[in-house]
């Protein structure tokens, strides 16, 4: 990697179990916040997640990572006790008093356990064979290492930044950076404009260049996208990232790692107008080409 504005990188051990809370590190997703306005970054992601990110943070587990998938998640799975029900005369089988026992014995399993429904993971299992029917996507979540933690600390020109990153998936052996998306159309067209509607190539250049950094063996890093459809038959798209995608990202991260400095520095975190030229933050509102039309009309109710 060039780069005119940083220097070095030093890792940095932080404990895993801190990783989301150490606010004092940056990430991409931080970024991506910036890049709205640092009032933005500085509000932060409020409220619960949401069903499809609780299903895609089911389905990168169970893909990369089965064994914590056991340890982490819990499949509700009330058919046979419903079943059973239904065969003893139950109507509703779900508000009987023998399947509210059933349940609460099951919660006592459950724990503190992630819970999914057995539809859920019918569908991230069948997911995960349509993936592993393909040689080459096979062969790109093999061998290499989940949820591959990076944190450290950027040596800029600006002065240091504290940085954290953490790649799905990484095969040091060939340089390669997997991630995996789930989406609802994952052809070439859809994906291209999705990718780059949710700042992909700021996720790919940071990693790959802190991967780079990280070895420091001087060699280049690929990042490669797997986005696939959450509905049958849930085809798959493998993207590499090309080198104007990276260059791209390099440059708008940079850029929003400046102005993440500047904030830092300052002490304050400016709304949409520390992206406006004018100082006074007002704003030219023009018509987009598509509203510049003709108004043609006719009189056929007077006219005979």
């Amino acid at each position: 990697m060039e780069s005119e504005l940083i220097k070095g990188f030093t890792p940095v051990e932080i404990d895993p179990n801190q990783y989301y809370d150490r606010h004092d590190f940056i990430s991409y997703s931080g970024l991506k916040r910036i890049k709205i306005s640092p009032a933005h970054f500085m509000f932060g992601e409020k409220g619960e997640p949401s069903e499809a990110m609780e299903f895609g943070s089911a389905y990168h587990s169970y893909i990369l990572e089965p064994e914590k998938f056991e340890q982490e998640y819990y499949v509700f799975d009330d058919h046979f006790i419903c079943e059973t029900l239904i065969a003893e005369g139950a109507k509703s089988p779900r508000a009987t008093k023998a399947y509210k026992e059933w349940e609460e014995s099951e919660n006592r399993l459950i724990g503190d356990k992630k819970v999914i429904t057995i539809a859920q993971f019918n569908i991230i299992k069948e997911m995960k064979e349509v993936l592993m029917h393909h040689y080459y996507c096979k062969a790109l979540l093999m061998n290499g290492k989940a949820e591959f933690p990076i944190t450290g600390t950027l040596q800029t020109e600006i002065g240091d930044i504290n940085i954290k990153a953490k790649p799905d998936f990484v095969k040091e052996k060939y340089h390669f950076i997997v991630d995996l998306k789930t989406c609802a159309d994952a052809s070439a067209e859809m994906f291209t404009k999705s990718a780059a509607d949710a700042d992909y190539h700021i996720q790919a250049a940071l990693y790959c260049d802190l991967m780079e950094m990280l070895t420091g063996d001087g060699m280049s890093w690929n990042f490669y996208f797997i986005a696939q459809e959450k509905k049958k038959p849930y085809a798959f798209n493998i993207f590499e990232a090309s080198p104007q995608f990276i260059s791209q990202g390099r440059y708008e991260y940079e850029q929003l790692l400046r102005l993440y400095k500047m904030c830092q520095e300052t002490g304050k975190w400016p709304g949409y107008q520390v992206f406006c030229k004018n100082k006074s933050g007002a704003i030219e509102l023009n018509l987009p080409p598509r509203s510049i039309k003709k108004i043609d009309f006719y009189d056929h109710i007077t006219k005979k």
